[in-house]
């Protein structure tokens, strides 16, 4: 089994996460209590369902969890895009990385269903 942190799903998702502890330390401070630090715990529950996920005997249940994180995480950035907290360009940066992990872990989660 590969160590987590070699993983290529996992440095993007750090590189996500590193982007998003830059991102939200910019929000107004009436966002900052609230949704700057749900984003930001999504984003480290992504990370820690890919170290869960590696692991795991069973990788299923992680990985379907970790997708969930993912994909409240990307609903988390729209809102802060729609409400004008981030950027077009740096939410586009965001979508590109939440795309990446999402597409490795469906990858990943179809191999160990199949292995299963």
């Amino acid at each position: 089994m590969a160590r987590a942190t070699d993983l290529p799903i996992y440095r993007v998702a750090y590189e996500l996460l590193q982007l998003l502890a830059k991102l939200t330390q910019q929000y107004p401070r009436g966002y900052r209590q609230g949704l700057a630090r749900e984003v930001f715990a999504k984003a480290q529950a992504v990370v820690i369902g890919i170290f869960s996920a590696n692991s795991a005997t069973d990788k299923t249940p992680h990985l379907e969890t970790l997708r969930e994180h993912l994909e409240a995480l990307k609903l988390l950035l729209r809102l802060s895009k729609d409400l004008h907290l981030i950027s077009a360009g740096q939410f586009g940066a965001t979508a590109e990385l939440t795309d990446a992990i999402g597409k490795q872990a469906s990858g990943w989660l179809n191999y160990a269903r199949n292995r299963a």
